[in-house]
């Protein structure tokens, strides 16, 4: 029977999806929630105006987020890429 406990990498991985959706849900919603995650009214208010700024910053820290996810997956042994090369 294969061992099935759940590592440190697996939790942080979770964690980071967690904190990448929540990134995705400021620029779904818009301001309400980058007010209540502490972004600043600043960034609140751009994105009520609709100007692109806050959209395009979120979206790139979401980026990252996901891949770290993606990395601390790998390094649990969850996903794996092969070589890309040779």
């Amino acid at each position: 029977m294969k061992n099935h406990r759940i590592n440190l990498l697996q939790i942080a991985g979770v964690l980071t999806v967690f904190a990448a959706l929540i990134h995705i849900g400021c620029i779904v919603f818009g301001g309400d929630w980058y007010r209540f995650l502490g972004a600043g009214e600043q960034m609140a208010q751009m994105a009520e105006s609709g100007h692109p700024y806050p959209t395009t910053v979120t979206s790139i820290i979401s980026a990252v987020l996901l891949l770290w996810a993606t990395y601390a997956f790998s390094g649990a042994g969850l996903i794996w890429f092969g070589l890309l090369w040779h």
